[in-house]
């Protein structure tokens, strides 16, 4: 399988990135929902709420940096033919799931970050090192970050929504194996 996209299907870097991306969201709602629920003196699955913080926070970073390397990958790439069963609607609604998706994607850890900066929370990059603080202590710029964190968390679900209904529609209601472009071990 080459490493980048081709005519002939989506690269190893891509499929990567796209799976990377799947875990690492999955990984942040599940901490999100372990550390909004863990009393501050409390565990949940041996997680202190500190700890779910620390880690939401830090695996934020990593999603950030990994949209980065998409958005690179992407824009000095090309993509692959459209599948020939997806239709001119469905084409529409694709292009703009994705651009919704991709700007969601990079809103959210971008503003979760702006609001534990400018909330004086910091980051401990996986309870280990103390990153600096890039912007200083600002109540109301947090405060609206946070706001715009929560509201793209929800927003996400829209979209990937979306992306799933119409990928798994196709697989096993076409039984087009669209899913198949970007799996793995495809080629």
């Amino acid at each position: 399988m080459a490493l980048r996209n081709s005519e002939s299907g989506y690269g190893a870097l891509t499929k990567f990135c796209h799976w990377l991306v799947v875990v690492l969201f999955a990984c942040q709602y599940s901490l999100a929902t372990i550390m909004l629920h863990t009393p501050d003196d409390g565990t949940i699955l041996g997680l202190r709420q500190s700890t779910g913080y620390d880690w939401h926070k830090s695996l934020g970073l990593i999603v950030l940096l990994v949209m980065i390397a998409r958005l690179i990958n992407r824009q000095v790439g090309s993509l692959p033919p459209w599948a020939a069963t997806i239709s001119d609607v469905e084409k529409i609604i694709i292009h703009r799931g994705e651009q919704l998706l991709y700007m969601l994607m990079f809103v959210m850890p971008v503003s979760g970050l702006i609001h534990v900066f400018a909330g004086g929370y910091g980051v401990r990059l996986f309870g280990v090192v103390d990153l600096p603080y890039p912007i200083g202590r600002n109540a109301t710029v947090g405060g609206f970050a946070l706001w715009v964190h929560i509201v793209t968390s929800k927003l996400l679900l829209l979209p990937l929504g979306a992306h799933l209904f119409l990928v798994l529609g196709h697989h096993f209601g076409l039984r087009d194996r669209l899913i198949a472009r970007m799996w793995p071990a495809s080629r």
